[in-house]
């Protein structure tokens, strides 16, 4: 198996996900919502997140998008835009990388949740449609709660709704 070069390492602290904003046709957007979240001791609820993939080796950028919505959300999606881009320090275990997730909105073709990959950390989560101005407040402070400005993406749902 080839070492995932995106991937952030100790030795390499860079790594690159693909983020994609799902939307419906009532505008809404597919988030994982956890009830309970915990990450590195610090405990948050009712915390929301876009769909993240770490790209591998030899794929492509629209392929690993349609990777993550099938493995996260059971869901399949046509591209529709670019949005951007967050870059920002993350912690990884005992280190820190620099994240830079690539987000691309995306329009729901279908979704069948029991399609969703088994062992994937998302798995965990339910599914929730959600109108993006509902979300952005609440990304904004669960970063706060968590020290964590790589789980605000709601500079990305801002620029959705421009």
């Amino acid at each position: 198996m080839q070492e995932n070069y995106f991937q952030g390492t100790k030795e390499a602290p860079a790594h690159i996900s693909i983020g994609g904003v799902l939307q419906n046709d009532k505008g809404e957007v597919a988030f994982h919502y956890f009830e309970k979240f915990s990450h590195f001791g610090k405990e948050a609820n009712d915390f929301y997140l876009l769909m993240r993939e770490t790209i591998e080796p030899d794929e492509s950028i629209e392929t690993c998008l349609m990777r993550g919505f099938q493995e996260e959300f059971g869901a399949e999606a046509t591209i529709r835009k670019f949005l951007g881009s967050i870059v920002c320090i993350a912690p990884k275990g005992d280190f820190e990388i620099e994240k830079t997730t690539l987000y691309i909105l995306c329009d729901l073709v279908s979704i069948e949740e029991s399609r969703r990959k088994d062992g994937d950390p998302e798995r965990g989560s339910e599914i929730r449609w959600v109108k993006p101005e509902e979300v952005i407040p609440k990304m904004k402070e669960q970063a706060i709660r968590l020290g964590r400005r790589d789980i605000d993406e709601s500079s990305i749902l801002e620029r959705l709704i421009t």
